[in-house]
């Protein structure tokens, strides 16, 4: 199992936690709250939460490439619905290898 989590400083997080997941609502099982959600690809799942600095992204997946399948999914659709903002994802830090 593979855990990674970053995050992108904002403080529209709460915006992007929920244009992401309703992106992601007509493709795959998705599940949005208030301030968090979850987005489950073949690769592994994303769990997204709005704080009020930024968005943190957690993935978990079987291993690193497929971690890394969903950071490139989750991030390059966030940064691309928040470019007006300069939304920018800094590095993925691994949680949990195993």
């Amino acid at each position: 199992m593979m855990i990674t989590e970053g995050s992108a400083p904002t403080e529209r997080a709460g915006r992007y936690l929920k244009q992401v997941l309703s992106h992601f609502s007509h493709k795959i099982e998705v599940e949005l709250a208030e301030d968090r959600g979850t987005a489950v690809f073949g690769a592994g799942r994303a769990e997204l939460t709005a704080t009020p600095e930024a968005l943190v992204v957690r993935i978990e997946a079987a291993d690193a490439e497929q971690a890394a399948t969903v950071e490139r999914v989750i991030v390059s659709h966030a940064e691309r619905f928040g470019e007006k903002d300069g939304l920018k994802f800094g590095q993925f830090t691994p949680v949990v290898a195993a």
